[in-house]
């Protein structure tokens, strides 16, 4: 668990409960608490609602008000209307509520009615101790800890892992932790903010930053109302661990959607740009970048960044038994800061024996059809270069094998990677059908990409963390 911090009663409660659940299933207080109880939490959850007054609901004893529950539950969900928040926050507290997720809208991005319930609502939870994820929002999920406090009962299903993703959008962060699932990267813990009452993206990235089950912190951003605190955390927090960011909302169009979403304005983009650089921040154009970013990341969360002297563009081998995809990684880890360095006289002598006839031993290395089936090649091209100084990540090029039974050595690939301490990355182009292989190459330490282009840029985005890492 983190530090001692106001926030673990949050993100590890005891005890939680739904208010305003509900028996129809159309409503958000019956997915709710459906989204709570399947997410092995051990504590108990508590249905209220004064329509289940004295009944069970999924096998569980209902209450008629908050009042009534016979235990603490410091993290409650209130899926009730906006009219009815500030009455519920008082009686939570009595019932030692620390965190409370509100799913309504209704608040600052519809006018100045709804900005003075939120002043009034935000004033009540500061006086009261409570933290407020939300309005507006999907809520919170801890998979470390069995906490699905949202109304998505299939965010209880996404792997756990070492990528936490704070979000102002609910929907894009659940496009994230799909696209997640997906890529088989691993979930720590989400939070969709929202309208943001009394917990921004400074106070996560603070508390994210010394959680030890996040590796990469992401975050999705529509617009800052505090950008000195920003970046003063995610400054401090970055010299820990990897924090990536992609943004909308540039335009005049989406600055006015922005707006009416969750009731805050982006600022232009050269702006955010020279904030991002400032806080070591990593700045990424899509949310699909996004989770390539954190998967490379988190997958090496354990390996040293290595030590570059200024203007260093670190190396990158690629091998390959198709050459076309060899060349687009190539091309995007040069365009994104790498280097191509060619093999030492001492690894081309030694390819020229493994690799087949007319093979040319340069970097990237085309080992040709033979290497598709004869896959030991692979291993021993990582093994040289690896060896290199001058080589900090390999990479294969990798078709699938569809169903003749061929399979990229990925586990005894992963292992030569351990051996130097340096990234072995798989470009595994095989269908989605082939989602298991993948996932087991993941799962041994070869994190896979199924494109040439992810497979670069993710690379790429890992200089660029290393770059900075590197910074005086």
């Amino acid at each position: 668990m983190n530090k001692k911090s106001t926030l673990d009663p949050v993100f590890y409660p005891e005890n939680g409960a739904i208010v305003g659940a509900s028996e129809n299933p159309i409503k958000l207080g019956y997915q709710a608490l459906l989204a709570a109880t399947s997410g092995g939490h051990k504590g108990k959850v508590f249905p209220i609602s004064p329509s289940l007054a004295g009944k069970e609901i999924m096998g569980i004893k209902a209450y008629g008000s908050i009042e009534e529950i016979p235990e603490d539950a410091q993290l409650m969900v209130f899926a009730i209307p906006h009219n009815r928040i500030l009455d519920a926050l008082k009686s939570a507290a009595k019932k030692g509520a620390k965190g409370v997720v509100i799913f309504a809208g209704g608040f600052r991005e519809v006018g100045d009615e709804g900005k003075a319930l939120q002043r009034e609502v935000k004033e009540t939870a500061d006086r009261l101790g409570i933290k407020i994820i939300g309005p507006n929002c999907i809520g919170t999920v801890n998979t470390h800890h069995g906490i699905n406090a949202t109304f998505a009962q299939p965010l209880s299903l996404v792997k756990k892992g070492g990528v936490s993703v704070v979000s102002q959008s609910g929907g894009t962060g659940s496009a994230i932790i799909t696209t997640m699932a997906d890529n088989n990267v691993g979930l720590s813990k989400f939070v969709s903010i929202g309208n943001r009452v009394n917990l921004d993206f400074a106070e996560l990235i603070d508390y994210l930053g010394d959680d030890d089950d996040t590796d990469v912190i992401c975050l999705f951003i529509e617009g800052l109302d505090d950008g000195r605190a920003f970046i003063k955390s995610a400054k401090s927090a970055s010299k820990k661990k990897p924090i990536i960011v992609y943004q909308a909302g540039f335009t005049e169009t989406t600055r006015r959607l922005s707006l009416s979403h969750t009731g805050s304005m982006s600022a232009s983009k050269d702006i955010y740009m020279a904030a991002y650089r400032q806080a070591g921040v990593l700045f990424v154009n899509d949310y699909e970048e996004l989770v390539d970013t954190a998967k490379i990341l988190s997958a090496f969360s354990d390996f040293p960044v290595p030590r570059l002297s200024p203007g260093a563009k670190p190396g990158v081998s690629i091998f390959t038994h198709t050459a076309g995809p060899a060349l687009i990684v190539a091309e995007t880890v040069e365009n994104g800061g790498g280097a191509i360095p060619d093999f030492t006289k001492e690894s081309k002598e030694k390819i020229v024996k493994f690799a087949p006839q007319f093979t040319v031993p340069t970097n990237p290395l085309d080992m040709f059809a033979h290497a598709w089936f004869m896959t030991d090649m692979y291993l021993e091209a990582a093994d040289l270069a690896l060896s290199q100084s001058n080589i900090h990540i390999a990479c294969s090029c990798y078709s699938g094998g569809f169903e003749m039974g061929m399979k990229f050595p990925a586990a005894k690939y992963a292992e030569i990677g351990k051996k130097y301490n340096k990234p072995a990355v798989v470009c595994l182009m095989a269908p989605y059908a082939h989602f298991e292989e993948r996932a087991a190459a993941d799962d041994a330490g070869a994190p896979t990409f199924n494109s040439p282009h992810k497979a670069g840029k993710a690379i790429a985005n890992m200089i660029r963390w290393w770059q900075m890492k590197n910074r005086p």
